[in-house]
């Protein structure tokens, strides 16, 4: 079988055959008020719930036994910039996969989705998925982050009209979608920019 006709959780499972190889995604949380630590927690079980049914319900339920949610909580990330959280994710990657000196700009594949993004949570998209009855992962959203790419510097931050320039470097997705699916869509870097949806709007899955 091709690997396009692959189902995204039977993609995981051929990469991960061989070695220790994990799968899954880093979770920021930025957003520490007490009134939120309840949704918090009950959004970290509504996305390990759903990720693990997707799982359960797939063509490849074994690829369980290797998911890795990272789940970052520090209260000083508190409304963290991203080159914050970017720089932590790089220290992060370069340890879990041992290449204290990668650089992504210089490595044409990349370490894979898991050492490419993360998931960022502050207030806002926090605040977006609650609802009456707790926690709504398809009413609300979560930032995904391109790790390695930098910001813009200010003199590249607008046009020569003083517009201002999009770095293309995070985008909003829905919090339903930390997913196998969204997993493998972005194992692709390239995808990246096919999918990629300016906020405040929302990419909602094409993939």
């Amino acid at each position: 079988m091709e690997w396009n006709d692959l189902t995204p959780a039977r993609q995981i499972q051929w990469i991960l055959e061989p070695g220790d190889i994990k799968w899954g995604w880093v979770i920021y949380r930025c957003t520490y008020k007490p009134e939120l630590q309840s949704p918090w927690e009950k959004l970290k079980n509504a996305v390990e719930c759903k990720i693990r049914k997707d799982i359960a319900d797939s063509d490849a339920p074994d690829i369980a036994e290797k998911l890795d949610l990272v789940w970052v909580e520090d209260s000083q990330l508190e409304g963290a910039p991203l080159s914050e959280l970017k720089r932590r994710f790089r220290e992060w990657a370069r340890t879990d996969t041992q290449h204290s000196n990668f650089d992504i700009g210089a490595h044409p594949f990349g370490l894979g989705t898991m050492h490419s993004y993360f998931i960022q949570v502050d207030e806002e998209s926090l605040v977006s998925c609650l609802c009456e009855a707790g926690v709504n992962l398809h009413g609300g959203y979560v930032n995904i982050v391109r790790g390695w790419a930098d910001g813009l510097a200010p003199e590249e931050a607008t046009d020569e009209f003083g517009n201002a320039l999009d770095a293309e470097d995070w985008m909003k997705i829905p919090a339903s979608e930390i997913t196998p699916s969204t997993y493998m869509e972005f194992d692709n870097d390239e995808l990246w920019y096919v999918n990629y949806t300016q906020p405040p709007n929302v990419c909602y899955p094409r993939w």
